[in-house]
């Protein structure tokens, strides 16, 4: 077991009661679990998911695109607030803390992707950040019991951001593309989609029930790509190509997940299109109060790992706060969408987020 994990169980030993446990019998029963909840969030994904708790893998990250954008609220950092919830601490800060038996994580610390790579030096995927899950199931399972254990997983809300670094990193390398038959272009959604399937199932398998997919934005309307003078840009001014592979990933994984809650039937998945709600924005700006939907509020580089020190004035007038990231008021009103129809815009599917934590809507 990691020096982590082990930090975790005696952490949940000697704080999930409020108090230091004093002297205990070898036959004590497991620890009573909290009050059964659904204001529980685990959050795994990329740098939408997560952009600011890296200092501890800092040197070993291949791509921080959304690092000068870490005074930003993320999607993830607002639903945590609906739900009433604090900003999901990254999960490796829990080792020797009494907040052990939180409500909230995140295991997008650092921020991974999809696939691995050969030419990556991310220590974090897909894969492993679903492994930490199951490691940390498996720790309260130790400290609570299997019944009670089971209780709190499958209340929670697990909110699965992942792919928009993937695309990123492909669409930047394309000599990684032609020289892996896997990682060409027309082959590279099905294979994205095939992980994410597996990914919820497992997650599934270890008793997760409320399960939120979020897709990837338009990222050829992005700052990045429309400086590209060589892109050919649609209608929209965005690059259409890199919008065309994107749309086509979101849709085989919508056509997947609906799949999947047919063999899942007591479980609760949803997609969420971030795709459609930020092209809304784009398309229509002075709708939602935007006056820029080109330019980057900061202009740090992408690979650059300093702090922001040259933002625009009024970035709530911006969609883009640097090369590749959303503005938060941009992130305020894809949650907001995200969590009720009651403004009558959703972009989750079948139900809205609010739904899934058990404060239903009548739908």
């Amino acid at each position: 077991m990691a020096p982590f994990l082990l930090g975790l169980f005696f952490s949940l030993l000697l704080f999930s009661s409020g108090e230091a446990i004093a002297t205990t019998s070898p036959t004590a029963a497991p620890t009573a679990a909290p009050p059964l909840s659904a204001s529980r969030l685990f959050v795994l994904g990329d740098s939408t998911a997560n952009c600011r708790d890296n200092s501890r893998y800092a040197t070993l990250l291949w791509l921080n695109f959304s690092l000068p954008s870490c005074s930003n609220r993320l999607f993830s950092d607002l639903i945590a607030e609906k739900m009433g919830l604090v900003r999901p601490p990254p999960y490796y800060t829990l080792q020797g803390s009494s907040s052990v038996g939180t409500s909230m994580w995140n295991f997008g610390t650092p921020q991974g992707t999809i696939l691995s790579s050969t030419n990556s030096f991310s220590p974090s995927t897909l894969s492993r950040q679903v492994r930490h899950v199951a490691e940390v199931i498996q720790i309260l399972q130790l400290g609570y019991g299997a019944i009670s254990s089971r209780q709190m997983v499958s209340s929670a809300l697990f909110l699965l951001s992942f792919g928009t670094d993937d695309y990123l990193r492909i669409l930047r390398r394309q000599s990684e593309i032609s020289s892996n038959p896997k990682y060409q272009r027309h082959k590279l959604g099905p294979l994205l989609v095939s992980h994410m399937v597996r990914a919820v199932k497992d997650l599934y398998n270890a008793d997760a029930r409320r399960i939120a997919v979020v897709g990837v934005g338009p990222i050829g309307c992005a700052p990045s790509y429309l400086q590209d003078r060589s892109s050919k840009f649609d209608s929209q001014h965005c690059v259409g190509e890199v919008n065309d592979l994107i749309a086509g990933y979101n849709a085989k994984l919508e056509t997947r997940l609906e799949r999947l809650r047919s063999e899942l039937p007591d479980a609760e998945i949803v997609f969420c299109d971030v795709y459609k709600g930020i092209l809304d924005i784009i398309s229509n700006p002075k709708i939602y109060g935007f006056e820029n939907v080109r330019d980057p509020c900061c202009s740090v580089g992408p690979l650059s790992s300093a702090p922001c020190k040259t933002a625009c004035v009024e970035p709530h007038r911006h969609v883009w706060w640097d090369s590749y990231s959303n503005t938060e008021v941009v992130n305020s009103l894809l949650a907001d969408w995200s969590w009720s129809n009651s403004s009558g815009t959703t972009i989750c599917r079948p139900k809205p987020l609010q739904y899934l934590t058990g404060n239903e809507l009548k739908l």
